[in-house]
């Protein structure tokens, strides 16, 4: 068909339909038409009937919604295969949609080269985010590489160490926009490393991205820290494998050249090495407002030298976590660093007074024991220290002690560790939470020798709650029938609040409610009293006790619902 010399201009498009009709006739039948003619109009009319679908098809709702909300509902779509499908929806959606680059930046090299050169092709200038893998075929990488100037985000999961190095070699360290670098060892519990990159790599790895803002590591060995050097990092995490032990010095080294730190998150699961925790150096963290040290290893004082060595002046939250087995565990381990460490400590990483202190004792199907303590400062500032024993399911006789043994002896430790008096110096509010079944006088005994020491070295409390204990170790001096040996009364500092929350009581209720009472007379008579006394039971409070109480206290809340 002759589209210049065809009379459609200014016609409906039903006129210049009815027209491609007679056309379509005239050629048909006419007794000179080629084939070629023929198959032109077959050709003109398959677009024109394209164009008329298309043309309908926008009236259908869906195909009506603006360009930028159809691109944002792309971006807002949970996985990458949903774009896909979104781009199949019609010719618009699909029009607008690869037009947008940043929809297709995220590239998986698993997928193979067709996958990866297409969403290249469709990214364009786009920043990228590439996640390589160990079963990534070969010829990824290298279609990558003239785009790595791209790169946002990189990750390797589960590569060799040499596919590391030879990609950063490749690039010559030159990754100006990379922000995250991820390194996944696929055997986090064995060590990878060859051993040509256990030392410093020079020059470092990755050492033309020096705008880089977080770097994960998750690896067999703290030695491949020696192979980076990121001056402008605010975000870090590292955790390492069970095989080798690890050197604190090279911890201490890589945040020493990483002043602009903000969050740090070390999980060391192997042994540090002795000789490795530097002697009187700090290391200052002026920035980091997030601290997290967890370390498994038998020998636990040395999270503690670990953490003294670090600064983190203005941090908000910080914790330390150690975790042992119970085979470990001895009569004679140390579990909690001593006082006057963790007063050291405390003092490196708040800036204000600790006014909150809060104990607590627990368990788990997979944790023997569970121990919390968290710090508050008056400025909201948390740090914690837990410890945490593993259950293997052991029989005790395999043990160095009885689990019943283990809670107590950390429990007690727990409480002698809070008692160094520049820190209580402040305190305001105490919280003591002991879930522990139900045990004799010997196992208690080593908890309780510490809680007339720790009360003595209080001053006013604004509350003291004691949740879930047995209360012999407080009132044992007011029962009838002392458990306890050498029971004598506690004195209290002055407190404006006692909380009891659901006592662990093997005798009978209402001789441990009258050894309360006794407890508040004492308190009254030494001119001390306690200003409200709240108390949950886990049954009905016995009738006239409130009373009895109210006597010797400004003010009794006694209920069944925990409400306080």
């Amino acid at each position: 068909m002759d589209t210049h010399a065809y009379p459609g201009r200014g016609l409906s498009l039903s006129q210049l339909i009815f027209a491609l009709n007679e056309e379509l006739k005239r050629v048909a039948y006419s007794p000179i038409s080629t084939l070629d003619a023929v198959s032109q109009l077959d050709r003109d009319a398959s677009i024109a009937l394209a164009t008329i679908r298309e043309w309908r098809n926008s009236f259908v709702r869906f195909n009506r919604i603006p360009a930028d909300i159809l691109s944002l509902i792309a971006t807002n779509l949970s996985s990458q295969a949903d774009r896909f499908h979104a781009a199949s929806v019609s010719r618009r959606w699909r029009g607008v949609l690869l037009n947008r680059g940043t929809l297709w930046s995220q590239l998986f090299l698993i997928k193979g080269e067709e996958y990866a050169s297409t969403l290249l092709g469709r990214a364009k200038g786009s920043l990228l985010d590439i996640i390589t893998h160990q079963d990534a075929p070969l010829g990824t990488t290298s279609l990558i590489l003239p785009h790595a100037q791209q790169i946002r985000y990189l990750e390797f999961i589960g590569n060799p160490w040499q596919d590391v190095v030879t990609f950063s070699e490749a690039n010559s360290g030159q990754l100006p926009l990379l922000r995250t670098l991820k390194i996944i060892d696929p055997d986090l519990y064995r060590s990878r490393f060859p051993q040509d990159i256990v030392t410093a790599a020079s020059p470092p790895l990755f050492r033309g991205s020096v705008d880089l803002e977080e770097f994960v590591i998750r690896s067999g060995r703290f030695s491949s820290l020696s192979c980076f050097l990121f001056p402008n990092l605010t975000t870090f995490e590292i955790s390492s494998g069970q095989e080798n032990r690890c050197s604190a010095s090279h911890l201490l080294d890589f945040l020493k050249g990483s002043p602009t730190l903000q969050t740090v998150d070390v999980k060391i699961l192997i042994a540090i090495e002795p000789r490795s925790v530097p002697q009187e150096t700090i290391v200052v963290l002026p920035n980091v407002k997030t601290f997290s040290l967890h370390v498994a290893d038998s020998y636990v004082k040395r999270i503690y030298d670990v953490a003294a060595c670090i600064s983190c002046p203005v941090a908000k939250s910080t914790s330390l976590t150690h975790d042992t087995y119970e085979y470990h565990m001895s009569p004679r381990m140390e579990v909690l660093t001593t006082p006057v460490l963790w007063n050291t400590i405390l003092h490196q990483y708040t800036a204000s007074p600790i006014e909150g202190v809060k104990l607590e004792m627990n368990y788990s199907e997979d944790k023997a024991i569970y121990c919390y303590l968290a710090f508050r400062s008056s400025d909201t500032t948390v740090v914690d220290l837990d410890f945490e024993v593993a259950s293997t399911r052991l029989d005790e006789a395999d043990l160095h002690m009885t689990r019943t043994e283990m809670w107590w002896m950390v429990f007690g430790q727990a409480l002698k560790t809070i008692q160094y008096r520049p820190l209580l110096s402040h305190v305001k509010r105490l919280h003591i939470e002991n879930r522990a079944a139900l045990w004799g006088a010997d196992e208690m005994l080593c908890a309780a020798e510490q809680v007339p020491i720790l009360f003595s070295l209080l001053g006013p409390l604004d509350e003291l709650t004691i949740s879930g204990c047995d209360l012999h170790m407080f009132i044992d001096a007011f029962m009838d029938c002392p458990r306890l040996r050498n029971s004598k009364p506690i004195v209290f500092p002055h407190i404006e609040t006692l909380v009891i929350l659901y006592p662990l009581i093997e005798i009978d209720e209402t001789e441990c409610l009258e050894a309360i009472v006794e407890l508040a007379k004492l308190q009254h008579s030494l001119g001390i009293p306690f200003g409200c006394v709240k108390i949950r039971l886990w049954t009905l409070f016995p009738a006239g006790m409130a009373g009895e109480l109210g006597r010797w206290v400004n003010a009794v809340d006694c209920g069944e619902e925990d409400d306080v």
